[in-house]
């Protein structure tokens, strides 16, 4: 009977543990495809420029500025035509946005 109970009381740690895993697993997979999706310069928002790693509100409104004045990006490199963007930011933003 105690065999049994034992038997019991693994199998359902072992169960519960699988379902966790599975869960942080799934949570996982959600986070990398909010990473995927890359802003587009020509078209985002305020908003969603400044969800970018290091580009707040003054840096957000000169991208804007840029493009309204200039006209759409061309490439992700034009960025660097932007004061205040400079390799090192590039470099940081280059996985994140697009021009296209």
């Amino acid at each position: 009977m105690k065999k049994l109970i034992f038997i019991l009381l693994l199998s359902s740690v072992l169960l519960t543990t699988s379902v966790n895993l599975a869960i942080a697993g799934s949570a996982k997979s959600n986070v990398s495809q909010k990473h995927m999706t890359k802003v587009n310069l020509n078209t985002a928002s305020l908003e969603q420029l400044v969800s970018l790693p290091g580009v707040g509100k003054k840096k957000a409104a000169a991208i804007i500025e840029y493009r309204t004045k200039n006209g759409k990006f061309k490439s992700v490199e034009d960025l660097m035509n932007v004061k205040g963007v400079g390799k090192k930011m590039l470099d940081k933003l280059k996985e994140q946005v697009t021009a296209g």
